[in-house]
């Protein structure tokens, strides 16, 4: 106890005693009950301004450079825009002062990074020469033409797994790996060469794509994908994770030193080449599959163009990681990360004719910042196809919908899915067609497309539909 408290300790327990005898027992008993009423109301004061002290401590601590980060108010999109814009990372606070997540709840010291809105390049590392606040149709994104599926069949960001266990939802097969926590995100990390698949709940179609993002930290690692059954090999060269008596037909390959595509199988069309973007920061990796075309991407670059390739299907995604994944006590290489992974059928289609066979089109390729109705670059196939569809039918009319999942409050949901849906329509009449044209509506979460209880329910749920007028 410090001699102010002492001194002031001693002064009331004086004052107690001397009106004591001074009152009647009635009296003191009144007294004792003002006192005991002041010393829990001042206790209470004391544990709210330890919580307080507590979030606090612990919003900044979530930051690496907390002095940087950027205080903006959670229903103000245009302070989380412009601070992004400027790499900056931001905390949301509410008309108080108060931390609160992207939904207005208070958040506590055990949730503190729900209150943090991470800078783009902060969240995944920016993509080789692309700049995260680039708009969509611009600069590296003008060429950009990847469309994901719009039916999640597998989707997996380690959130729910525990920190120190093997993901939950994949069949392990060798190696080591685990699920860590870094920069307030988890993610899948391999400390040695391993392998794993991922179960689907059908066979892949003849349209699907696959996303994930990917840190390799040397550029002797390599990540393997096969989404076909393991055959015969019919040389050393043809084998998948270094396994001399199996290969795949073809490949999906991410590599330095290995190089970066579709590798050639037993048949079919190839195409390798040598990309290290993913060896400083985590990178999008995203592949679309269209009977034997493959597309594949690293960041906003196309690395592999293949009209011919020998892409089995089966109702499993094998999974292979090696090279120097193990880090070595001089820090020469370091681990494989791992995260976000989509898997879903679908992919780039012909809209005018999806519009008049179903009268409307709920698309996963219009992409937004999280807690934000800023639309990201990636978002430029999705936006350009309406572009041009509209530009090419002069009588279209469309409502533009956007819809969420049941995160947050019905009320944010709400909000945010207008001020998304009111983002497209500018847009659009930005580049030229008329606001005469287009409707837009926020549905919240209202509308559900598919079970919010799953991760891939939620994921087709966050969606923007267009429909015909």
């Amino acid at each position: 106890m410090t001699p102010l408290r002492w001194r002031l300790t001693r002064a009331l327990l004086f004052t107690l005693l001397v009106s004591l005898f001074a009152a009647d027992a009635a009296d003191a008993q009144s007294i004792f009950k003002r006192a005991r009423d002041a010393a829990r109301r001042a206790a209470e004061r004391e544990v709210e301004s330890r919580t307080e002290r507590a979030v606090e401590n612990a919003v900044r601590a979530a930051f690496d450079a907390g002095e940087d980060a950027i205080e903006c108010l959670f229903t103000d999109p245009e302070c989380i825009e412009s601070a992004q814009a400027e790499g900056s990372d931001v905390v949301l606070v509410d008309d108080d002062g108060q931390y609160v997540d992207r939904n207005g709840a208070p958040v506590g010291t055990d949730n503190a990074t729900d209150a943090i809105v991470r800078a783009p390049a902060a969240q995944s590392g920016a993509a080789s020469g692309a700049s995260p606040s680039a708009a969509p149709g611009t600069g590296a994104w003008a060429n950009y033409d990847f469309v994901p599926g719009a039916r999640p069949l597998f989707s997996e960001d380690f959130e729910s797994d525990y920190v120190g266990n093997v993901p939950s939802r994949i069949e392990f097969e060798s190696g080591v790996m685990e699920v860590v926590s870094e920069n307030g995100n988890q993610m899948l990390r391999f400390g040695d060469a391993s392998a794993f698949a991922i179960p689907l709940p059908e066979t892949l179609p003849e349209r699907f794509t696959i996303e994930f993002d990917l840190y390799h930290g040397d550029d002797w690692n390599y990540t393997t994908l096969a989404t076909g059954p393991l055959v015969d090999a019919e040389d050393g060269f043809h084998t998948f994770h270094g396994d001399m008596k199996n290969h795949a037909a073809s490949e999906f390959r991410v590599a330095d030193f290995f190089q970066t595509g579709v590798s050639e199988g037993a048949s079919g069309g190839s195409s390798l080449q040598r990309k290290d973007a993913f060896l400083s920061a985590m990178v999008p990796v995203r592949i679309a599959v269209d009977g034997s075309y493959v597309k594949m991407y690293i960041g906003e670059e196309r690395v592999a163009n293949i009209p011919n390739a020998d892409i089995q299907r089966t109702d499993r995604l094998l999974w292979a990681v090696g090279g120097e994944v193990a880090a070595t006590d001089d820090g020469s290489n370091g681990p494989i990360l791992v995260d976000n992974v989509r898997i879903a059928a679908g992919g780039r289609e012909i809209l005018y004719d999806q519009l008049l066979a179903d009268g409307r089109v709920a698309t996963q390729g219009i992409l937004f910042a999280s807690g934000s109705a800023t639309i990201k670059p990636e978002s430029t196939p999705t936006l350009g196809d309406i572009v041009r569809t509209m530009q090419q039918n002069g009588d279209l009319r469309l409502r533009i919908e956007g819809h969420t999942d049941n995160t947050g409050t019905p009320e944010a949901n709400l909000t945010l899915s207008q001020q998304r849906a009111d983002a497209v329509v500018a847009y659009l009449t930005a580049q030229g067609i008329s606001g005469s044209r287009l409707e837009a509506a926020g549905l919240g979460q209202t509308q559900p497309a598919a079970d919010n209880g799953t991760l891939e329910g939620r994921q087709q749920n966050r969606r923007v539909e267009l429909v015909r007028l």
